[in-house]
């Protein structure tokens, strides 16, 4: 009998031996898990003559169960026991909901060093893209118990293509908020081993982490970079594709894969074709409402409002800014005002004298963005094509031609 997360056989002894998986424990489990191990050490701490008190209700203790998903059983064990080590004290020791969030904070630590991170909820709204926002909206009660039990198909994932700067992080961190979900970022550059197989077994351990978690959003950020196989002679890229390209296909727990990537030509054929995810979508360079939207989402964080025709007046001399290069125009603003003893106060003037100051990446590498939105064409777009206006603000047309 061979015990071990990564162990690999010889191909001659793979068929005489019976290969059997543990999975993950699951809520049930770990919740007979957690009742089972604190009645233990609350069993000791009466024979140490120490208060032992677990002020914990029914749910409350699910929650903590839930917290735990994606530990092993020996984990969730070693948490518990350091935690009331840690917080012992000469009066004894109360097990009560502040165990939850540091539970949360235990796993986040260990997660980490298998190479995925418990993602943060977006704080800030992404703007725009409102074909990719519908079509979300449309499957977010998928992952609800209602859909399982009519046993609707669980989706799978969308690839997020598009010039560098267009929001794509941002929209992977809000789809989280949209669908409802926990947010796993996987790091497969941290994954990489310098062992045989090492890197494989990491890849496959992680996958299985997000499962016992699921339903939940996992986040590949920049997917190219891991997976295009570039100056990769020992076949270890082609062997975590594999693995990925296998999990999409076979998993029905519900982990939704959201991959993002700037450079789709860099993409392996087997993962860019129709069926491997839900939907390819490309996120452009947004359009002049989006812009008016984006740079309106990015002035209110700092406390500032301005009325919409001077909005539309800046859009309008925008055209191939991307929406990071937006962001960076409503802080340099703000920083000017601030700066000129006008805190909160951005005019038009601010943001015409910033913009003059930023060059576009689509300007600075127009080749590599036109080859990206070649690409537009096999994918669906995430926004909607622009419709001119009928009629425009008459103060929003005196400063249309600034540039």
């Amino acid at each position: 009998m061979l015990l071990g997360q990564n162990i690999q056989l010889h191909e001659s002894l793979v068929r005489l031996i019976l290969y059997c998986e543990i999975p993950l424990p699951g809520v049930e489990q770990i919740l007979e898990h957690i009742n089972s191990y604190l009645h233990d050490l609350q069993q000791s701490a009466i024979e140490q003559e120490l208060t032992f008190t677990i002020s914990l209700n029914k749910s409350e203790i699910e929650s903590l169960s839930r917290a735990a998903l994606g530990l092993t059983l020996e984990e969730i064990s070693d948490f518990l026991r350091l935690t009331v080590k840690h917080n012992l004290t000469s009066d004894g020791i109360s097990i009560d909901s502040h165990f939850i969030p540091q539970a949360v904070e235990y796993k986040t630590r260990l997660l980490s060093q298998m190479g995925i991170e418990l993602g943060k909820p977006a704080s800030i709204s992404f703007g725009g893209l409102d074909l990719l926002r519908e079509w979300l909206n449309r499957r977010r009660r998928l992952f609800t118990q209602e859909a399982r039990e009519l046993s609707l198909p669980q989706p799978k994932g969308v690839l997020l293509a598009g010039p560098p700067g267009t929001g794509k992080t941002s929209v992977a961190k809000n789809i989280a908020n949209i669908l409802n979900l926990p947010l796993l970022q996987l790091d497969i550059a941290s994954l990489l081993g310098s062992l045989v197989g090492e890197s494989e077994g990491n890849i496959r351990r992680a996958l299985k982490t997000a499962e016992a978690i699921a339903p939940c959003v996992l986040w590949i950020d920049e997917i190219e970079k891991a997976l295009s196989g570039t100056g990769d002679t020992s076949g270890v890229s082609q062997r975590i594709l594999g693995n990925i390209l296998t999990f999409m296909s076979e998993s029905t727990s519900g982990v939704f894969v959201v991959a993002t990537c700037n450079d789709p030509s860099a993409l392996p054929s087997e993962l860019k074709r129709k069926g491997r995810f839900d939907e390819n979508f490309f996120v452009d360079l947004p359009t002049e409402p989006e812009r008016v939207q984006i740079l309106g989402i990015h002035l209110q964080r700092f406390g500032i409002h301005l009325e919409s025709e001077y909005l539309e007046a800046i859009a309008a001399s925008t055209t191939k800014f991307s929406g990071a290069e937006l962001e960076t125009l409503a802080s340099e603003a703000a920083l000017l005002a601030f700066d000129e003893g006008r805190p909160q106060q951005v005019t038009l003037a601010d943001l015409e004298t910033c913009r003059q100051t930023i060059t576009p990446l689509a300007i600075q590498d127009a080749a590599a963005v036109e080859r990206m939105q070649g690409w537009a064409s096999t994918a669906r777009r995430a926004s909607s094509p622009v419709v001119a206006a009928k009629t425009q603000s008459l103060r929003a047309a005196k400063f249309r031609d600034m540039n």
